[in-house]
């Protein structure tokens, strides 16, 4: 008995292991990021309706409650994306000794990516919202287990230093990385415009072109950053 839960606790130990990001999806987080949107959105090609609509077409007034939900959606989208903002904006300088870490983990930048993923999967098909939905939580989790193992593994080699750096430091890095976040989130606020007017026209075609100005607006923007991990997951 005694063998046995030993043995599950090192089949546990070895399922988390493997549930950690590879040097892959570290570097080209936002390339991930986008093939999971792109597969979660092309399921339209086999199915036409979002999942707000497949649930809300039966009810007595379907398009209040399409507003609603998708009011929701809105505020999902804007609070992820201003959290992603925020963490990419108010990071940490980059260490000048090598010892001292430069940043804190960027945990609330996971929670506002997953915020994000939400409100914009209403916008797609059932499948699809699954597929970015789910996607989305497994790609955060594996940088999260990534992340947290790397500041783990630098506090136990320097336990004494801190994670607080200068302080006329850290406001110049500060100040000149707020342009680079909205910037590297440009997507995102263009997706919660698009939410606004959806939300007040319900348009599906207005939507579409607005979303699709969007991303490659978000593209073109981003275009050098897809081989580089965003600025505040973790020590470079």
């Amino acid at each position: 008995m005694r063998f046995s839960v030993q043995t599950d606790r090192r089949g546990y130990r070895r399922i988390l292991l493997c549930m950690k990001a590879t040097d892959f999806e570290y570097r080209h987080q936002k390339l991930v990021h986008q093939f999971i949107v792109a597969a979660a959105f092309l399921t339209y090609l086999i199915d036409r309706e979002d999942v707000v609509w497949r649930f809300v077409k039966g009810s007595t007034a379907p398009r209040e409650l399409e507003r609603s939900v998708f009011t929701f959606a809105t505020l999902l989208i804007v609070v992820g994306a201003g959290i992603c903002t925020w963490a990419l904006g108010h990071h940490r300088p980059e260490s000048t000794t090598g010892v001292e870490p430069y940043r804190e983990p960027p945990y609330p930048g996971f929670f506002g990516e997953f915020l994000y993923s939400m409100g914009l999967g209403s916008l797609a098909p059932l499948s699809g919202f699954v597929i970015l939905v789910g996607g989305e939580a497994l790609r955060l989790f594996r940088l999260f287990r990534r992340v947290d193992d790397e500041h783990g593994q630098h506090f136990q080699a320097h336990p004494s230093t801190t994670s607080i750096p200068l302080a006329s430091a850290a406001a110049t890095e500060t100040n000149s990385s707020w342009g680079k976040a909205f910037q590297q989130e440009a997507a995102k606020w263009g997706i919660f415009l698009t939410m606004m007017i959806f939300v007040i026209t319900l348009k599906d075609r207005l939507a579409e072109i607005l979303a699709a100005t969007s991303f490659l607006v978000g593209l073109l923007l981003n275009a050098r950053l897809f081989d580089r991990p965003p600025d505040t997951i973790g020590p470079k």
